[in-house]
């Protein structure tokens, strides 16, 4: 196995900092083949999570539907100059948030795995719990465009770049375990020791 050299990971992972490229031949020289297998899986990994993020549930696409009328609906309530049609817009606004809730709690009762695509946690010990019928107060999904989405959760794309980083990262924490457990042994504390005796005797 490789010999690995924490200057030259912390070298690679300064120039990934300043937005430089890492050749997957300068991954493999410094952290060799293990470093570019660990690479290759975690791609993989990040590979099946975007499929899985490409097969929106049918009973969400119809949840983002109806959100899509109620914001229709307030948009069009923002732009209208007549208080009394704006105020009639936006009753019908919070009825489609409303329907929109009610949908959602059943698509979280009926199937696991639905939280993951939302970006706020939406499902309390209590059913639906925290949100109101506007446009800001209603669950987002996590692909949405919406203005109003809070988080991209775990949808967001890892790029290869930031899986180098992170290969590198776990290497050089690996590295400095290691050291850090030699030196606190006792064969570490003697060569400690050892290396004080010489420095004395050099001066």
């Amino acid at each position: 196995m490789q010999k690995l050299n924490p200057t030259k990971i912390e070298a690679l992972l300064t120039k990934l900092t300043k937005g430089k490229s890492v050749s997957m031949r300068d991954l493999e020289n410094v952290l060799g083949l293990v470093g570019l297998v660990e690479y290759e899986r975690l791609w993989e990994a990040e590979l099946e999570r975007r499929k899985f993020f490409d097969k929106k549930p049918t009973a969400l696409a119809v949840y983002e539907m109806i959100l899509k009328r109620a914001d229709l609906l307030t948009t069009r309530a923002d732009k209208t100059v007549a208080v009394n049609s704006a105020k009639k817009l936006r009753v019908l606004a919070s009825i489609e948030f409303e329907v929109a809730l009610v949908h959602l709690k059943k698509c979280i009762t009926a199937k696991e795995g639905i939280a993951v695509w939302l970006d706020r946690d939406a499902f309390g010990e209590f059913g639906l719990v925290g949100f109101g019928v506007y446009a800001n107060q209603v669950p987002r999904l996590v692909t949405s465009r919406s203005e109003h989405k809070l988080t991209e959760g775990t949808s967001t794309k890892i790029s290869k770049e930031d899986i180098k980083r992170t290969v590198l990262q776990t290497a050089l924490v690996k590295i400095k375990a290691k050291q850090k457990a030699f030196a606190e042994s006792n064969d570490g504390v003697k060569l400690k020791g050892m290396l004080a005796k010489l420095m004395k005797q050099g001066r």
